[in-house]
């Protein structure tokens, strides 16, 4: 096996990435860019497909994409920043900065924000989640809310909404839009110039890739909150932001280290930091992000120790990013890969329109009892084909296939809150309100369930 530390890559650990990248391109999944850097050396990069199904513009690693989620570890920069200059800590709680809030977030900190432990439930949990929704939207809708998920500390759930929070932390520190404030003290030193932050004052141009969705519908961002998302980006950028972490040049190591220390929950376990998720120990950390909003998908780890990056930007929904990441590491070691497997919810759709609903159902029965490793059966296959046949007005097949994710994964609050969604689509409030009951009663912390059937109850 070659050292990976090594200056001399061998040519065929290139050959085998390109590949693997190849081969996952003519299967359909993967249409987007890729970089992989050892020791700051660009090892391979290249971009495959469209990043404009219409235009049929080519996606290149040039191409900027959404990188969703993957912002977060920006806005978490912006506050270790301001940390350095002692213009906040880490444990001051958030009232300190948005007074506003003081009864909802009595007890929470801004680390508990920065690592999800904050008890504050997402967005979408708060019911607010819509096109165009803005940061003054959350916070009004924060300042009516009365109870918190948990207590701040007891443990980790993800929560958009904190982010957004931190973003608006910043602007009162700072007294600059977010926006700015990130883009003078990071994107500007690092010369990341074609990276931006969207926050709806400037219009998206079309160089950028649009979203779609597995089915190849348009699925673009339509997000205006900052601090959780809305950054644009390509691979290289992506690569000068990585490296800077490897020095000094933003803060200082010891920051980092914070940042890339999981935090201590109560109940559970978590690996996430300060805007990463964080495996291993010492020098053999390794820390990770993915982003997913619309069509986009995101990726970016780095392993210290050896100074691997791996990036990945995606603009065609479900990019198995995670398996893909595994299998480059593994060509990386000389080690065997396997593929990942193809979504059951693309054969499916395909099935129902040339045959209709029942022999896709049928068909899935059958392969999933022949235990066939080809395709993926997860829940969120099922799940996502629902939601497509609702897009589509096939109620009568979208609630066909949400039936059969409950029978398939019984114990899931979300598989019977979907299918509540479908009934109530129908206009079936019985079954909608049987629906969104299961699935309270299989998690009385599903707030979206909960806020749904408070809603329909009051329909006469």
């Amino acid at each position: 096996m070659w050292s990976i530390n090594a200056c001399a890559i061998p040519k065929d650990t290139t050959e085998n990435i390109n590949k693997l990248m190849s081969s996952l391109y003519e299967r359909g999944q993967f249409n987007g860019s890729i970089l992989v850097a050892v020791n700051e050396k660009i090892i391979y990069t290249n971009g495959f497909g469209e990043s404009n199904f219409d235009t049929h513009a080519k996606f290149t690693p040039a191409t900027l994409s959404c990188l969703a989620s993957v912002s977060k570890q920006f806005t978490a920069m912006t506050i270790t920043m301001l940390a350095e200059q002692n213009k906040i800590k880490y444990d001051d709680p958030v009232s300190k900065y948005i007074p506003e809030l003081s009864k909802y977030t009595d007890g929470i900190t801004i680390r508990h924000l920065l690592t999800h432990t904050s008890g504050i439930p997402d967005v979408g949990d708060l019911g607010i989640d819509h096109p165009g929704l803005t940061n003054d939207e959350v916070l009004k809708t924060l300042v009516k809310q009365n109870s918190l998920a948990f207590k701040p500390g007891a443990k980790y759930e993800y929560s958009n909404t904190g982010y957004i929070l931190l973003s608006i932390v910043v602007e009162r520190i700072t007294g600059k839009p977010f926006k700015d404030y990130l883009t003078e003290k990071i994107l500007s030193p690092l010369k990341m110039n074609n990276t931006f932050l969207y926050d709806g004052s400037q219009q998206l141009s079309n160089n950028i890739a649009m979203g779609y969705s597995q089915f190849n519908q348009k699925d673009g961002y339509t997000g205006l909150t900052t601090g959780d998302g809305g950054m644009f980006s390509n691979v290289y950028d992506l690569l000068k932001w990585s490296e800077a972490l490897y020095s000094e040049e933003l803060v200082k190591q010891s920051t980092l280290d914070t940042a890339f220390t999981p935090a201590k929950v109560i109940e559970g376990k978590t690996t996430y930091g300060f805007g990463w998720n964080i495996t291993g120990t010492g020098t053999d950390k390794v820390v990770w992000h993915t982003g997913s909003t619309g069509g986009y998908r995101a990726f970016i780890e780095r392993r210290l120790r050896d100074r691997i990056t791996i990036i990945m930007l995606t603009n065609k929904g479900n990019s198995r990013r995670m398996e893909i990441n595994d299998a480059i590491v593994n060509i990386l070691n000389d080690k065997p890969y396997s593929l990942p497997k193809l979504p059951i919810s693309e054969k499916m759709y395909n099935t129902i329109k040339e045959r209709g609903i029942n022999f896709a159902l049928n068909m899935y029965d059958s392969l999933k009892a022949a235990n066939d490793t080809t395709y993926d059966f997860a829940e969120s296959e099922l799940n996502t084909l629902g939601y497509q046949l609702v897009s589509e007005n096939k109620l009568n097949d979208a609630i066909a296939i949400f039936k059969l994710n409950t029978t398939s994964y019984p114990k899931s609050s979300n598989a019977f809150d979907s299918l509540g969604d479908a009934y109530f689509a129908i206009h079936d409030k019985d079954d909608a309100i049987k629906s969104y009951q299961m699935a309270i009663d299989l998690d009385k912390n599903n707030f979206e369930s909960i806020r749904k059937l408070n809603n329909l109850k009051k329909i006469k």
